[in-house]
């Protein structure tokens, strides 16, 4: 499946295996939920595939302002029935209710599709994997993105159950057939190596995003860690966040042509 996100493709032969959960890590502001909202959204505009997006953590008012800047209308697809926001975010009763009046006023026509929000007793995976299932059916979806599986942890105090939760969830996400990202935020340490969470393990692919400092710079990199089935580039790639949303930048040297490019990139936790 075809990701929509410039240069990705090139270095996983084409894109994404088809049905299976994905899991996209990095630290904050790394650029994932930018990733993701590109996924289903160029999935739905560049593939003819619909699809359905869950957010644990920012409302969906939220999301949507953000990503006018990239001119993405994701109001407009999800009035189109092309695309399902899900909203299991945890804000107050008062706070949904203005949400939705909002989006209504602004010429949102269908009601966001609701969940039991996290921290509530309501919440609960099972429940979740039923409104994706209900939501991905009616608008024939094809793709799927999980915003995000770090949130969970606010839900769980104890470990094993955490586990159990997201097992749970990628087993019914893959039995409905969807492509999906599962986005996952994993603070790095100094040398740049991640912490990866049983997802990494359960998942079919495993796309880390990180943020390098240099001097006065920030430099983004992508790596595919793993890729079931597919052969991949392995060294880690440039991106930036342009206009357009994410581009991956294959051929492009991490931190400039130098003579130590490779004794450079390693001393910020880049394998080359």
């Amino acid at each position: 499946m075809p990701t929509g996100i410039a240069g990705l493709d090139d270095i996983i032969e084409g894109g994404l295996p088809v049905g299976y959960c994905h899991t996209v890590v990095g630290g904050p502001g790394a650029g994932k939920t930018i990733f993701g909202v590109q996924f289903v959204y160029k999935g739905i505009t560049d593939f003819q595939q619909n699809g359905v997006y869950v957010t644990f953590e920012e409302p969906p008012d939220s999301i949507v302002g953000a990503m006018k800047r990239f001119g993405w209308d994701l109001l407009g697809e999800q009035d189109g029935g092309r695309l399902a926001l899900i909203d299991a975010s945890p804000i107050s009763p008062q706070e949904r209710v203005l949400m939705t009046l909002t989006l209504t006023r602004g010429g949102f026509g269908t009601p966001l599709v609701k969940a039991g929000p996290l921290g509530t007793e309501t919440f609960d995976v099972n429940g979740i994997l039923n409104v994706v299932k209900d939501a991905a059916q009616k608008i024939d979806a094809k793709r799927c993105v999980i915003d995000s599986l770090s949130a969970l942890m606010l839900q769980y105090k104890d470990s094993f159950e955490l586990r159990q939760s997201i097992l749970t969830l990628i087993k019914g996400l893959t039995e409905t057939g969807l492509t999906t990202l599962l986005l996952s935020e994993s603070p790095g340490d100094r040398s740049g190596t991640y912490r990866f969470g049983v997802e990494a393990f359960l998942c079919q692919g495993v796309i880390v995003l990180r943020m390098h400092n240099r001097e006065e710079k920030t430099v983004r990199t992508l790596q595919i860690q793993k890729m079931r089935g597919v052969k991949h580039l392995e060294k880690p790639c440039l991106f930036k966040i342009t206009d357009r949303g994410v581009e991956v930048y294959p051929e492009a040297p991490i931190f400039g042509q130098t003579k130590g490019r490779e004794v450079e990139a390693r001393a910020w936790g880049v394998q080359v």
